[in-house]
């Protein structure tokens, strides 16, 4: 080999280490909702092309064109490499985390901006060093709205219109709590909640917001919407990805996408707060009435709240975190962070 050519192997090989250095990481995710889901639309792609943005194209996420997996799935989706990043319901991962469970209480939260942040506030103060994701690499965390009881007959104020009625619900606090007012309840993932609703196997629905509810194609078999002061639960998530894929990736590519998740990306709920406001004035516009509830449903369920609290602060006392403290500082940061 003459020198020119030993030469020009040589600078090859430097120009491919520096390529693959370099090269771009394709991130794939799963979106359980429908990719035209508001929450996908307003929040996740937004996120999305930022990050593709801020890297200048070597992290690169895209998603699935239709799930991959069931909503109660995303998890281990993402831990046996199926995708690489998804969304989870934390109503799913009871038996996994426990903490974040917090902004399923009732009474607490205001909108879902002020939640998620709070949540997310909360998470890195108090609850990391539970380190209840260990199985993947945490991005964010955030929730939805909280939702209201919508009727499909007559309006629902007290807790005596719901004993004896079939009521719809996802999974989690929101059930548990209406059930104990009488309610027959009937419990799936928010994905499924059209044919049963459509189906007219209940009576009512709830565990979710008018967001969702249009979304999903249920706001029009609501004839009055009920609204819980403080509401009854925030729905909470985690945004998270694969951490052998994540590690893949370079510490200053892993940097920039860390600086616009976690709280940055906690604060783009305030997308879906707009959206929800806009939802319920043309809710309200088409007729459909909303009413508080009364002394008797709140009495009822602030009576089951206090039982949901007792055990939430339990389980934090099992993982060595104040949970008081925790609960405390929630609450005050969902108030400020609010619209």
């Amino acid at each position: 080999m003459n020198i020119k050519t030993w030469l020009g192997a040589g600078l090859l090989a430097l120009a491919t280490v520096g390529t693959a250095a370099h090269a771009q990481k394709t991130l794939l995710f799963n979106l359980f909702m429908a990719p035209q889901d508001p929450f996908n639309t307003l929040v996740m792609k937004p996120w999305a092309d930022d990050v593709a943005k801020a890297t200048n194209g070597r992290v690169k996420i895209e998603f699935a064109p239709a799930s991959l997996a069931a909503p109660q799935a995303q998890m281990d989706g993402v831990v046996k490499g199926v995708f690489d990043g998804a969304y989870m319901y934390h109503g799913f991962l009871q038996g996994k985390v426990k903490l974040s469970q917090i902004a399923h209480l009732p009474f607490i939260n205001v909108d879902a901006k002020g939640s998620s942040v709070a949540l997310w506030r909360t998470y890195e103060r108090y609850f990391a060093k539970a380190d209840e994701y260990h199985d993947v690499q945490l991005l964010s965390l955030f929730t939805f709205p909280g939702g209201p009881i919508y009727s499909m007959h007559e309006p629902i104020k007290a807790k005596s219109q719901l004993a004896g009625i079939k009521v719809y619900s996802v999974a989690g606090n929101t059930a548990e709590m209406l059930q104990t007012t009488g309610a027959g309840m009937v419990v799936a993932p928010a994905a499924r909640s059209y044919e049963i609703i459509s189906g007219g196997t209940v009576d009512a629905f709830a565990g979710y917001p008018l967001y969702s509810a249009t979304a999903f194609h249920t706001i029009q078999y609501a004839k009055s919407i009920t609204d819980i002061p403080g509401q009854m639960s925030a729905p909470s998530f985690a945004l998270f990805v694969n951490k052998k894929r994540w590690n893949a990736i370079p510490e200053v590519d892993r940097k920039i996408v860390m600086s616009l998740s976690g709280e940055a990306f906690a604060a783009r709920l305030a997308a879906i707060d707009k959206l929800e406001e806009k939802l319920r004035q043309d809710a309200a516009a088409r007729g459909v009435p909303f009413l508080k509830a009364d002394d008797s449903l709140m009495d009822s369920l602030r009576q089951f709240g206090g039982k949901l609290q007792h055990d939430w602060l339990a389980a934090a006392a099992e993982r060595g975190v104040d949970g008081e403290a925790a609960l405390k500082m929630y609450e005050q940061e969902a108030k400020n962070d609010a619209h």
